[in-house]
């Protein structure tokens, strides 16, 4: 998948609003159960080269973004992209779950988090290490 003129600009726009340095590592690999993705026409499509396309697209949009790929040869979650200190995504970031990487990108780039006092305050209190996932759907 390329990214058209339109989507770059796009998403151009949205990283032009960076205000610190974001890492983002890719990692790929064989996934340790295998998928078979089929496109429209019944072609296999292979994740690790459709994340990377897009992955690498994206990150190179900014020059507040820096990339790095990792390859695997063990089984895993793969593809699986990290986007600054604790921001996983699984998978292939492609058609509607573009949005959601150039999203992540943005919100590790800020420089102080977009939530409120009240939350901040609720958050402060915890006094141990909690684990969140969250998952994303377009329906």
């Amino acid at each position: 998948m390329t990214l058209g003129e339109r989507e770059q600009d796009a998403i151009r726009a949205v990283l032009d609003g960076l205000e610190r340095e974001v890492d983002v590592k890719l990692e790929l690999g064989p996934t340790a159960t295998p998928v078979t993705l089929l496109a429209a026409g019944g072609r296999e499509i292979d994740s690790n080269a459709v994340a990377r396309d897009i992955v690498e697209a994206v990150c190179a949009l900014s020059d507040r973004v820096s990339l790095s790929i990792v390859e695997h040869d063990e089984p895993g979650p793969w593809p699986r992209t990290t986007i600054g200190t604790g921001l996983e995504y699984l998978g292939m970031p492609a058609g509607y779950e573009l949005t959601t990487l150039v999203h992540g990108i943005l919100a590790a780039g800020r420089a102080a988090p977009g939530l409120g006092d009240a939350s901040l305050e609720r958050l402060a209190a915890i006094d141990q290490d909690v684990a969140i996932d969250v998952y994303v759907t377009p329906t």
